[in-house]
């Protein structure tokens, strides 16, 4: 099982993701893709146009050159502010684009910014229509498309839940961010009972954590409640990833762990770089623990 990283991760620390790659020892990361079909350079911090199928093909050829491998497109792409058959026809591309590249899944946001034009069913609605006809235009592709609990009202488990029942296909699942329903406000064991009910579905993760104190752990919080105060790296926060990581194994989860640390801007430019450290030895000493070889 892969340890992998989000390249924004990478270019908080590093001059290049190549180089982070480098430096933490590791061979998979998250690429994320722009509303314009732009992504990171692997080499620097330039930007690469994929609308020209070249530039996809010659990205690939670097990517085996230096033996690395994207786990997944992340994209921002927000339902609410285009029609439905332009998102449709973008996410068709997107998912050509993963195909193209060997990336298991594309990543979709469940936040929007007009979130109050789209009451619950509505959005339900819109999300079920949009990805339906995605994965359909798509079925020879074998990429996954993973919606990730993000934001006041993309952290709903029962929208996500609804949402994978109504799609109803395999490759349809989660992109399952361990840290956000905490983020969200909800008391650290109703977060940790989400996160396992939702295992069954996960096909990526986005793992980080907060060290809240004792005294809030299990109250009702505001949305991102002092959240910038309380952020932590992956190994000192109170969510359990082994749980969640034992349950994923026992739901076949085939995805890599996917770092994505927020607390890197409380620590200066060597500390960061040994918290990532300190991150990845903490997950592989669980893969190894809980024997995770998928």
């Amino acid at each position: 099982m892969n340890i992998s990283i989000r390249d924004a991760v990478l270019l908080n620390v590093f001059p290049s993701i190549l180089d982070g790659l480098r430096v933490l020892n590791l061979s998979v990361f998250e690429l994320y893709i722009d509303n314009n079909f732009c992504v990171n350079s692997l080499c620097s911090k330039d930007k690469v146009s994929f609308l020209e199928e070249q530039n996809i093909q010659a990205y690939r050829q670097e990517l085996a050159k230096n033996s690395c491998e994207i786990c997944g497109l992340l994209t921002e792409y927000d339902l609410s502010l285009h029609p439905m058959e332009e998102s449709i026809e973008w996410f068709t591309r997107v998912v050509r684009i993963a195909q193209l590249l060997n990336a298991k899944v594309v990543r979709v946001d469940s936040q929007l910014q007009q979130e109050a034009l789209y009451p619950f069913g509505a959005k339900l609605d819109l999300y079920t229509e949009v990805f339906s006809e995605v994965l359909a235009n798509t079925e020879d592709s074998g990429v996954f498309i993973g919606i990730e609990n993000h934001g006041k009202d993309g952290n709903n488990p029962i929208f996500l839940m609804a949402l994978v029942k109504n799609v109803h296909n395999p490759r349809f699942g989660f992109t399952l961010d361990f840290g956000n329903f905490y983020w969200k406000g909800y008391p650290l064991s109703e977060t940790m009972a989400i996160l396992q009910l939702l295992a069954a579905n996960t096909v990526h993760t986005h793992i980080k954590n907060i060290a809240y104190p004792e005294n809030v752990r299990e109250a009702h919080r505001d949305p991102g409640w002092e959240y910038d105060t309380y952020v932590s790296p992956i190994y000192k926060g109170d969510i359990d990833i082994e749980r969640v990581m034992v349950e994923l194994k026992q739901n076949n989860y085939q995805n890599s762990f996917c770092i994505e640390d927020e607390s890197l801007d409380k620590f200066d430019e060597e500390e960061k770089i040994e918290v990532l450290k300190s991150d990845i030895s903490y997950i592989q000493e669980i893969i190894n623990d809980i024997k995770f070889e998928n």
